[in-house]
């Protein structure tokens, strides 16, 4: 039995060890925020930000950005309908309704044609995911926010590190949002982070964020209702070293898709997710498509990679099937996707040859009609 093939993990050197072992020592009593801080401005500095907040995950970054852009009940929000229900789930948080569209079918990020044909007068925002690490459109979806006076939140939850024109991603909208989730390019177990350039929005965060605390000077004084999302000190110091690390680690990630591509690019009914031009995908989990001229069913794939000791995973599954949400929109493509999509293995341990053994077994259980 070949060794376990991982589908997610990072790469942790001296680095992460030497900067987690600081925060242990040195960051409590009064230098028990001096990671975090650290942190904040890493991304700043990186994105080209004015300001973040770290928080305790990505889906409370996302509930937190929603939240200081004002959303509430009776506003509709314009979501992609291909992704993990994090990214609805913090719409409905604020009492707004997500609204599902359909995704582009070589990047799986949300199709700017049907964000178009989906507003209406209730429509607030745009919520699209950098799907995989792979850039959205932010050109023309930009430009249909600024036609229609429409908010943009980025989920850029496995982006981080992810160009569009030269531009880092979660750097276009209102607000960006990422995480730091084990199995995310860049770790910390559990974590997040809020980015904005807004002034007001920045403001409104740090108020929700941090239990509705102001500088009033009165001690545990709170005015708004908030919440505890911020990121502990500990938690920052393994996160910042790998955000110090997030062009090795993208680098990582890409010399992998590479070899996934070498092996899968001329292989007749199998469609590798991809960047597109002037753009840059993290590649954080490469994915394919099995097209219609093959008759194996994706998750016979998915149970012989597990047989060979291989953890690969299914496509998202719509979120507008849930019953907790609304379908609007049929989405053919998020549809098909849902039904034929892969991501496979990318974790940061793997090697030339581990690619090639996942690529060999993939060959040999796909049948053609």
């Amino acid at each position: 039995m070949h060794k376990k093939i991982s589908f997610a993990g990072p790469s942790i050197t001296q680095k992460e060890i030497d900067s987690v072992m600081d925060g242990v020592k040195n960051g409590f009593y009064e230098t028990f925020d001096q990671h975090v801080k650290k942190l904040e401005k890493a991304i700043c500095d990186y994105l080209g930000r004015k300001y973040a907040i770290a928080t305790h995950t990505g889906t409370l970054a996302l509930h937190t950005a929603n939240k200081s852009l004002g959303l509430k009940a009776g506003d509709e929000v314009i979501c992609t309908d291909f992704s993990w229900v994090a990214t609805a789930y913090s719409i409905l948080y604020t009492g707004a309704t997500p609204v599902f569209v359909d995704i582009d079918p070589d990047t799986w990020c949300i199709d700017p044609k049907k964000i178009r044909e989906a507003i209406n007068e209730k429509t607030k925002a745009i919520m699209l995911v950098h799907s995989f690490g792979v850039p959205a459109e932010m050109d023309e979806i930009m430009q249909i926010a600024k036609e229609n006076n429409l908010m943009v939140v980025e989920d850029a939850c496995p982006a981080l590190g992810a160009l569009y024109k030269g531009k880092k991603v979660g750097s276009f909208g209102d607000a960006g949002c990422f995480s730091f989730h084990g199995a995310k390019i860049a770790v910390s177990g559990e974590g997040g982070m809020f980015t904005t350039d807004r002034e007001d929005v920045f403001e409104w965060a740090k108020l929700y964020s941090s239990m509705g605390r102001t500088d009033s000077g009165a001690t545990f004084w709170s005015d708004y209702v908030g919440y505890q999302y911020t990121m502990a000190n500990l938690t920052a110091s393994l996160a910042l070293a790998q955000v110090l690390r997030i062009e090795e680690l993208v680098a990582i990630k890409r010399q992998i898709f590479s070899w996934y591509d070498e092996r899968l690019s001329k292989i007749a009914g199998i469609k590798i997710v991809r960047e597109k031009p002037d753009t840059r995908a993290n590649y954080c989990y490469p994915s394919i498509l099995l097209e219609d001229n093959i008759s194996t069913e994706r998750d016979f794939v998915l149970s012989t990679f597990k047989e060979n000791n291989i953890h690969a995973r299914p496509a998202f599954p719509r979120m507008s099937r849930f019953p907790t949400l609304e379908m609007r929109y049929d989405n053919p493509v998020a549809t098909e996707v849902e039904k034929r999509g892969i991501s496979l293995p990318s974790a940061a341990n793997l090697n030339e040859e581990d690619i090639d053994y996942v690529c060999t077994t993939l060959k040999n259980v796909i049948k053609y009609k």
